[in-house]
């Protein structure tokens, strides 16, 4: 491991040697993907991002219809999702359609696609390099290449987005070959250079060339808090904050750099806590901090303590929250922390800084901006502020943190994200980026339910059903910053499936910026960091569970030995059962009267908790599969969910029907089996 990290640490000399050539090639992309000091300073190779997506053509500006439409890429559309049509359909309905037409030297950054059937078309330089399926060339594109297969999941690949730098010297075009009627998502991410930039283009040959680099990149991407070694000075602190007080954390002096910020809240209760106690960081005399966050927030994981890892965040098991962007300053640097809270709160930091070289019209500082609304109400789309700019800088980074409070138990009813991303650059009309859902501009897709994190993404928290109750998402702009030399303002889309009054919308942009930056922040209140009540859940048919009756799993138990509520607004009328089992093979009863034979599925939402069990489920005696499997694991390290599993179809007889619960994790293991409520058709 130590040869490994010495490794990276050569790696990323010889990209800032190459870095300062201006020469960009596959090589000096790939390294840049694990390079955080180079979002400090202003590039030498000047380039600006653009994202080119199947966004609804209809949407033209705020003042004029369908600004919040969202025929972007299901199919049959009213206007083609695409730049322009190279070939008009024929008999087949296969037409052939242009993605995006670029005459400068650049490089994809970033493909990402929900799903898209078709073929794909990739010139560059005027040359076909690509023709092939679709899905592969957005989520596989190393892969169409190489004899040798390059190992893309949970590394190039995160999620349903596809990082891997594809540079050309004069020119990019991209054509998808298929029938309108098909599913088309798409976003393509290509950064742009100025005209005299050296750029050596791609080439199949590169994935030999440049392997050695591709698998250190990738590991590094994977296991970012094993793969990076940060050096320089530790300062450790402990620190005691009263009730309404202000306190310094640690003050530095000098030209440095903190590559490392670490905080631990000593806490019973971070979900409140955390969001009550405010990190303020001032660099180099500034009256207004660059950086004011509840804490919990600044690290990507609130409410609450998630755990996590990603290239610039972590959150670790024990609480320990970590920062890894680099925060250059050229004279001083003075952390603060506020308390908003009811309660004393201690906890400990460290810092690892070392020095730097402050460049005037250079070197960046580093800003993160909070903010939330509270009392939303969600019928018909808006377009909700994250930060607007004046300045230069780049953007690296955005969260999202929600409360839905919608009753309705599956995504199609309660989900949140229909809106797009709206990014304008240096006072453009038209948003640079303009997207297709807001999942998709967090890189994943369908509005998925999952816990998941990765080198540039992640999903640390989001309690269910489907999208109910506290969801977290978060982008870090590392390898696709997004630079802006006079101004930006980026707005994401709140668009929901259904009405839902009382939703709270927290967020944040990370940046940096050239001293003198202003924007649009507001001092955070103690009304902004008030304690969020998450009303009682009280399921509602609506959408995709208009056809379902919803029963609480107390009203059909008749075996009550080892069982126990917990009470919280994460399950059905406020109450969950609880069972511990003492043994393998040990089984709980429920009883379900149907008023007529049937045969149909139902589905059973469990709660997924810390040291939950592994189940088998039964009705009649006959064992049902759960999402096609025969066991479902219900345990969830660190966190409490509310999911729902549907059956394969079953045959109710008329009367009463059994369904039995299973215990099948290990003897001698204890654990606790939720089981919630049942859904019926009727």
């Amino acid at each position: 491991m130590k040869k490994i990290k010495l490794i990276i640490v050569l790696f990323l000399a010889i990209v800032n040697y190459a870095y300062c050539q201006e020469i960009v090639t596959t090589a000096t992309l790939l390294r840049e993907m694990i390079d955080l000091n180079r979002l400090t300073n202003v590039s030498p190779n000047n380039y600006k991002l653009v994202q080119y997506s199947s966004y609804d053509r209809r949407s033209i500006q705020p003042d004029k219809p369908f600004w919040f439409g969202n025929a972007d890429g299901f199919g049959r559309e009213p206007v083609p999702a695409f730049e322009k049509t190279l070939k008009e359909p024929g008999e087949d309905e296969i037409g052939e359609y242009l993605m995006c037409d670029i005459n400068n030297p650049g490089a994809i950054v970033r493909l990402w696609s929900a799903r898209i059937l078709g073929k794909i078309k990739l010139f560059i330089d005027g040359k076909e390099i690509f023709y092939g399926d679709a899905e592969k060339f957005f989520w596989d594109f190393p892969n169409q290449f190489s004899s040798e297969t390059v190992p893309v999941k949970g590394s190039f690949r995160q999620i349903d987005a596809l990082y891997f730098p594809v540079p050309f010297t004069k020119s990019c075009r991209i054509v998808w070959i298929g029938r309108l009627r098909d599913v088309h998502f798409y976003h393509i991410g290509i950064r742009i250079y100025d005209k005299n930039t050296k750029v050596k283009s791609f080439q199949p040959e590169d994935l030999k060339l440049f392997r050695r680099d591709i698998d250190l990149v990738g590991e590094t991407m994977r296991y970012p808090d094993k793969m990076l070694t940060i050096k320089g000075i530790k300062n450790e602190s402990t620190l005691t904050v009263p009730v309404g007080v202000n306190k310094e954390l640690i003050r530095m002096n000098g030209s440095k750099a903190i590559r490392e910020l670490c905080i631990k809240v000593h806490t019973s209760n971070p979900e409140v806590i955390l969001r009550q106690i405010l990190l303020r960081i001032y660099f180099d005399g500034s009256s207004i901090p660059q950086v004011e966050s509840p804490v919990g927030d600044f690290f990507g994981a609130a409410p609450g303590v998630n755990p996590f890892v990603s290239l610039p965040f972590s959150v670790k098991e024990d609480s320990t929250m970590v920062c890894r962007f680099v925060m250059p300053f050229k004279e001083n640097a003075i952390l603060q922390i506020e308390n908003q809270s009811k309660l004393p709160v201690s906890l400990t930091a460290s810092i690892i800084s070392d020095e730097y070289q402050w460049k005037n019209d250079v070197s960046h500082h580093f800003r993160a901006r909070w903010r939330i609304t509270h009392g939303l109400s969600t019928s018909g789309g808006m377009d909700v502020p994250y930060l607007m700019a004046l300045g230069n800088g780049r953007i690296v980074g955005a969260v999202c943190y929600l409360m839905n409070p919608s009753n309705v138990p599956t995504a199609g009813g309660n989900w949140w994200g229909e809106g797009d991303e709206k990014i304008f650059i240096d006072n453009q009309k038209f948003p640079v980026f303009f997207g297709t859902g807001s999942e998709d501009y967090f890189n994943y897709s369908w509005s998925s339910e999952e816990i998941f994190s990765f080198a540039y993404c992640g999903q640390p928290r989001n309690d269910g059903p489907a999208t109910r109750g506290y969801v977290t998402n978060f982008r870090w702009h590392v390898f696709d910053d997004i630079p802006f030399q006079t101004s930006m303002a980026f707005y994401m889309e709140l668009l929901t499936h259904g009405k839902v009054d009382g939703f709270v919308y927290a967020r944040m942009v990370y940046l940096y910026a050239k001293p003198g930056l202003i924007d649009d922040h507001f001092t955070i209140t103690r009304d902004d960091t008030r304690e969020i009540v998450v009303p009682q859940w009280n399921p509602v048919a609506y959408s995709g569970s208009i056809s379902f009756a919803f029963i609480g799993a107390e009203y059909l138990l008749r075996d009550w030995k080892d069982v126990a509520f917990q009470y919280n607004p994460l399950w059905a009328e406020g109450k969950l059962i609880v069972w511990t089992p003492s043994k393998q093979g040990e089984k709980i009863n429920f009883v379900l009267r149907r008023k007529a034979a049937v045969k149909e599925n139902m589905q059973i939402s469990f709660g997924r908790m810390p040291s939950g069990g592994t189940i088998k489920v039964y009705v009649n005696d006959q064992l049902i599969k759960l999402k096609n499997k025969e066991q479902t694991d219900l345990n969830e390290p660190g966190r409490m969910l509310n999911r729902t599993y549907s059956t394969e179809e079953i045959d109710f007889k008329q009367g009463d029907n059994t369904i039995t619960i299973e215990n099948v994790s290990p003897d001698g293991k204890k654990v606790n089996i939720g089981i919630d409520m049942f859904w019926l058709r009727y």
